[in-house]
This record gives C-alpha cells, sequence and structure tokens, in this order.
C-alpha cells in the first residue's frame, strides 16, 4: 500500500488483478483505486 502512495498504484493495481493477489482483502480492492484517482487529480492539477 505504501508503494501505490508513493507512485506505483498503477503497477499495483494491475498486479492485484493480474495475479489475483489481495483480491479479497477489501482493504486493498477500494484503497488502490483510490488512490489511483487522487494521484490523477494531483496530477491534472499540477500540470494545468
Amino acid at each position: 500500500m505504501l508503494l501505490a502512495v508513493m507512485g506505483g498504484s498503477l503497477g499495483a493495481l494491475a498486479g492485484m488483478f493480474t495475479f489475483h493477489h489481495k483480491t479479497r482483502k477489501m482493504k486493498f480492492r477500494l484503497g488502490v483505486p483510490v488512490i489511483l484517482i487522487i494521484q490523477f487529480f494531483i496530477l491534472f492539477y499540477l500540470l494545468h
């Protein structure tokens, strides 16, 4: 989860569903996509 917060959320999400790792834990099923969305908005804000 820490690596996802540090910028690896897209890779964490892809790895979760490719290898079915941590997909049953609600903390990861909801947390990683939320982190990805937050990072997207931060990136969008910084670029505009």
